[in-house]
């Protein structure tokens, strides 16, 4: 049974459909993301907002205990409530005040599209309750595109449950999604629903299969992001499909290269989330160590490129890191912050998304995306584009290309180098960095992924050489010198 899902993981995965132009919606799904999660509005969770809850802890538990003092009927207005009245037009107006890109927006599998997939599982005796979610998470979409803000949609919750977390909707000992072929059917039907679905709205610029999976080298894990991504391709054929790293970036760095052909784009965005409030490691450390310590544990020592998202991290540190020390809370709150904003931009090339937005009480302080962004602590962005002049991207290019002839001449003054290829790959950048920069001053985000595409386009058009590395370097030097 092993030999035979290993040799099912052999085949390469399916290529994205290679854009023809920069349209708005390759910006959407190239682009990198300025962003903050919508947190507990089609996932509850208790402790951001908890009117629905009661006394119980889970989703479920919560559901169940409305149905049964006020009935479905009103059980669904409530929570109907809860989901239309999260974000007003005022929110909407602040969030693109600040220049934010992107959302994501978790979703529980209890909540697509009940009436077909919520059969034989926990959700089933109340699914009457979500009958309406799927259409009204599709109006969050739609007010998003209106403010030129894209959406990450993220299947948040399995069948079974992908983690032990609350935001898994209902109480697990252990993940049992993985070995569950039932539930990995339901969840590959659902994902290839969603795709088909909202292939008609530009902004949607990724699907995310999982949050937070397990920690483990599973082939279960694996076996799901193959059958899943495969499903999403056969429907939609360039939405980036969005894996968990499971808290273990660089297997999944190595997977997903393992499995890509040369020259082509997977489509694959890898989901890496950043808090350094829980583990006893980072309880153990002072708030100086920690800020010191980002640069050396944040998405290091990969075995390749991959193009990386941070889907989650905050501005909370543990009590314990604050005992310490005598630190001034606020100033050490803003550098953190911003270091971690400084790194995301220069290694996660998909964007990154605070955790969270809104809490039913209060504005949630170093969890609180607002209060955080107001306060300096995460820096906001312009949305009007910043574009070089040509004078200026003329006098970069031929500063950055003569040492570039220079350096490889001295080594080698006998080799016959391409050292057009350099300027071709420089101007390459600029000219699209150009066109993404028209559109809310926008930059290039997956860079991994479209470097690819360029890159077997220069060779189908120029040909292929052993100085293709030449056309790299200058397709690197061309984004940096854009203003990356």
């Amino acid at each position: 049974m092993f030999d035979k899902l290993k040799n099912k993981l052999s085949s390469d995965f399916p290529a994205v459909a290679t854009p023809s132009q920069i349209d708005r919606r390759t910006v959407y799904l190239y682009r990198q993301n300025f962003g903050v999660n919508f947190g507990s509005v089609f996932v509850l969770e208790k402790y951001m907002f908890d009117s629905l809850f009661g006394n119980t802890e889970y989703e479920l538990d919560a559901v169940k205990m409305n149905v049964q003092q006020k009935g479905i009927d009103e059980t669904r207005k409530l929570f109907e409530a809860h989901w239309t009245g999260y974000c007003t037009d005022d929110d909407w107006d602040w969030l693109k005040s600040k220049g934010v890109q992107s959302v994501r927006l978790p979703i529980g599998y209890w909540a697509v599209d009940p009436r077909q997939f919520n059969s034989g599982t926990s959700f089933e005796s109340v699914g009457a309750v979500y009958q309406n979610a799927w259409t009204i998470y599709k109006q969050y979409i739609q007010k998003a595109a209106n403010y030129n803000i894209s959406v990450v949609v993220d299947l948040h919750a399995l069948p079974k449950g992908a983690n032990t977390g609350g935001h898994s909707g209902e109480r697990f000992d252990k993940a049992g999604f993985w070995s569950s072929s039932k539930a990995v059917d339901k969840a590959v039907a659902i994902v290839k629903f969603i795709a088909s679905d909202l292939a008609s709205f530009e902004n949607v610029c990724a699907l995310q299969v999982v949050n937070e999976s397990d920690f483990d080298e599973a082939m279960g894990q694996k076996k799901y992001y193959f059958e899943a991504i495969k499903a999403i391709r056969s429907v939609n054929p360039d939405i980036p499909v969005v894996i968990s790293d499971g808290w273990w970036p660089d297997q999944w760095v190595k997977f997903v290269n393992g499995h890509t052909k040369s020259g082509t784009d997977p489509g694959i965005v890898i989901d890496h989330h950043v808090y350094r409030c829980f583990s006893d490691d980072d309880k153990n450390k002072g708030v100086d160590q920690i800020i010191q310590d980002l640069a050396g544990s944040v998405l290091t020592n990969l075995s390749g490129p991959a193009d990386f998202m941070i889907g989650e991290y905050s501005c909370v540190l543990d009590n314990s890191s604050w005992s310490k020390g005598n630190f001034d809370r606020q100033e050490c709150v803003r550098r953190f912050g911003n270091e971690q904003a400084r790194l995301f931009k220069e290694r996660a090339g998909f964007g990154s998304y605070f955790w969270t937005f809104k809490f039913e009480h209060g504005d949630g302080g170093e969890w609180g995306f607002r209060p955080m962004v107001e306060s300096g602590c995460i820096p906001s962005r312009s949305s009007e584009p910043q574009i070089p002049s040509g004078d200026e991207k003329d006098r970069l290019l031929g500063e950055n290309l003569k040492a570039h002839e220079e350096y490889w001449n001295r080594q080698n003054p006998n080799e016959k180098y391409e050292h057009w290829r350099y300027k071709e790959g420089f101007e390459t950048a600029w000219s699209d960095s150009v066109e993404f920069a028209k559109f809310d001053n926008s930059r290039i985000g997956r860079r991994a992924a479209w470097k690819s595409l360029r890159r077997q386009q220069h060779v189908a058009s120029r040909g292929d050489s052993n100085f293709i590395w030449e056309w790299e370097q200058g397709f690197d030097k061309g984004l940096e010198c854009f203003g990356y």
